[in-house]
């Protein structure tokens, strides 16, 4: 039975990051598929979530916490909040997150809402002030659902009375295929790359800023954020296309797909796409090297991942998408949740720590990647086991909650 006379909302702010309005779309389709009908979504464009029927609702001012017309209405009259999919739990980068993160759930509560974290990750937690603010938290939320162990642990750590459930990302919800059977076709600049028999294999990567962190957060410190992190991401881009030419040698007939973890022109001071174009222009006019800045719906977003042979990617959610689908995945671990991640669905031998990466070069991922290339079913066997295993116990988590 579903819980009865509860009314859900979904009001985390996503802006333009593909691997969170994926996890977030396949939640919704999931949610939808176990008849949960009072749900509330609030987005920044309606085509960022499923076609299933729930209302969508224009976010408000400071990161939807002022709420004004039928937004506010509905966020007043739902009793749970779904915070879900994501990472916000974390001081690496700056403190700003979990003090807005505080001072949101403290509203709710007061509001009288229940707080369910849904598919959240957690950590790392580095500063005594911010074990403190995540503490302080913890305290307002009565479920969370930790997307992998080390999430698991660390919540369980720091509020060990919560009531806290072990699953996997969100992403390992079923549904998604629909997507890929309805979607319009890919512009004609992404459909020329998957028209002929040759491999294509995914890159992306991302700035690398984890290593400065301060209290202000990137989006209101980018200058600052970019200064720093120069000199690291002018060795990650030579790094990638020493890895490029790797393959190219290995491949001649290869085709690369530079590809973005965000939406085309809506985020530029998160967006991937200029660094990717940074690599492409080293290798000039080499017509094998794609750069993906297309804009893509996420249906068209799903279907352009799921045609690739392989995904080389910093982003975590980049790989994920890319398993989800069968793909086989390299992720290159910037922190921690990469490697628990790919632990825990059994695929260890395709993650590398990016300390690793830019240390000792890109021959330890080239010889990866030919293991894949060279027995490309049965590395889809495995992935589609891991997927499949993983769909089971996200569903399993689901139906607790919601069918209790």
């Amino acid at each position: 039975m579903i819980r009865d006379g509860l009314k859900f909302a979904l009001p985390r702010v996503i802006r333009g990051n593909r691997g969170d309005l994926a996890s977030r779309w396949a939640l919704m389709r999931s949610l939808h598929s176990l008849n949960i009908k009072t749900l509330s979504v609030f987005c920044e464009n309606p085509d960022d979530i499923p076609p299933v029927g729930f209302p969508s609702y224009s976010y408000g001012k400071i990161r939807n916490l002022l709420q004004s017309g039928s937004g506010k209405d509905a966020l007043r009259e739902a009793d749970t909040i779904l915070w879900a999919v994501g990472l916000d739990l974390q001081d690496d980068s700056s403190l700003t997150k979990l003090i807005f993160l505080r001072l949101l759930f403290g509203v709710y509560r007061r509001q009288g809402k229940k707080i369910w974290c849904v598919f959240q990750g957690a950590g790392p937690i580095r500063t005594k002030l911010g074990k403190l603010l995540a503490t302080s938290l913890l305290e307002q939320v009565d479920i969370f659902i930790a997307r992998d162990p080390a999430s698991f642990r660390l919540v369980k750590s720091i509020a060990p009375r919560l009531e806290v459930r072990q699953a996997h990302d969100a992403i390992f919800l079923p549904g998604l295929e629909l997507d890929l059977k309805e979607s319009v076709p890919l512009p004609v600049e992404l459909e020329t790359v998957f028209s002929n028999s040759a491999p294509v294999v995914g890159i992306n990567l991302r700035q690398w800023f984890h290593f400065s962190s301060s209290m202000l957060p990137y989006e209101i410190s980018q200058h600052g954020y970019q200064h720093r992190s120069e000199t690291k991401m002018a060795a990650l881009i030579n790094q990638t296309t020493q890895l490029i030419g790797n393959i190219r040698n290995s491949y001649p007939d290869a085709h690369i797909l530079l590809i973005s973890a965000y939406q085309a022109n809506q985020v530029n001071w998160e967006d991937d796409t200029p660094w990717l174009a940074r690599v492409q222009a080293f290798f000039g006019n080499d017509d094998h090297i794609h750069l993906g800045n297309q804009a893509l719906t996420i249906p068209q977003y799903f279907q352009a991942i799921s045609r690739l042979d392989l995904m080389v990617a910093m982003r975590l959610h980049s790989s994920l998408i890319a398993l989800r689908f069968g793909v086989p995945a390299i992720n290159i671990s910037y922190t921690l949740k990469g490697r628990d991640i790919y632990q825990q669905l059994g695929l260890m031998e395709n993650v590398l720590n990016l300390d690793q990466f830019m240390q000792q070069g890109p021959e330890q991922i080239t010889g990866m990647i030919r293991t894949i290339l060279e027995e490309p079913q049965l590395k889809r066997q495995i992935v589609r086991a891991a997927t499949q295993a993983a769909i089971a116990q996200n569903m399993t988590v689901l139906n607790s909650l919601f069918r209790p």
